[in-house]
């Protein structure tokens, strides 16, 4: 069972393999903001720290959204964007 952290906070929680990173948050009442959860506003961004190779490829949609927002870096994701297949660490 793969584990989600914040970083800044301290909080993390298990989760299942497969399982959308917005949902782990917005169950476990993490402070990550959503709007439009399609990955077109951006409201959710968070930056991966550490496990970013046990998240899902970047969808298109996703990736416009990064590049208009300056966050094409490779270490910001979208959460509403996710799905976890390993430990994984994030900042808000």
């Amino acid at each position: 069972m793969p584990t989600v952290k914040i970083q800044n906070t301290g909080q993390s929680a298990k989760s299942d393999d497969g399982q959308m990173l917005r949902t782990v948050t917005q169950s476990n009442n993490w402070d990550i903001p959503y709007a439009c959860e399609n990955g077109i506003c951006g409201t959710c961004i968070v930056k991966v720290t550490e496990g970013k190779e046990n998240l899902s490829e970047m969808e298109e949609m996703e990736k416009q959204t990064l590049q208009a927002l300056g966050a094409d870096d490779g270490e910001h994701r979208l959460a509403c964007q996710c799905t976890i297949k390993g430990d994984v660490t994030i900042r808000h």
